[in-house]
């Protein structure tokens, strides 16, 4: 049987994770969690990027979404950037030291890692 401090620690923290999912903010962070990009990682890349926002204290500052439509057949896993008034930022085959410093490079100083981004000339076939 848990304290009730232990428990309110546990409420706590299921909050602070629940709250970057689930609120609205200026800087949205999209996962492309359509098949291929599960299949590729996205899990892991999503995971990384919830923990880097939590150690950055990012929290309340951007919202983290997963999204089927994201995803791109051999781009996978595939991270959005949305920021409200600025271009979006579509970064592919990302791996969890190219997430780190996405959440570093561009949400926290503001540059785009521009050797990351989709190219146009990528596949641009949704995967469902």
């Amino acid at each position: 049987m848990k304290s009730l401090d232990e428990l309110n620690a546990i409420k706590q923290e299921y909050k602070s994770a629940v709250l970057i999912r689930t609120s609205d903010y200026a800087t949205r962070i999209i996962i492309g969690m359509g098949n291929s990009g599960i299949v590729a990682g996205a899990r892991d890349i999503l995971k990384t990027i919830v923990e880097e926002i939590d150690r950055e204290d990012l929290n309340g500052k951007v919202i983290v979404m997963q999204e089927a439509r994201v995803s791109r057949v051999g781009c996978n896993p595939v991270v959005k950037i949305v920021e409200d008034g600025v271009k979006t930022a579509v970064y592919a085959n990302v791996t969890s030291d190219m997430a780190r410093r996405i959440i570093k490079e561009h949400i926290i100083n503001g540059n785009i890692v521009e050797e990351y981004l989709l190219k146009e000339n990528e596949n641009k076939e949704e995967d469902k």
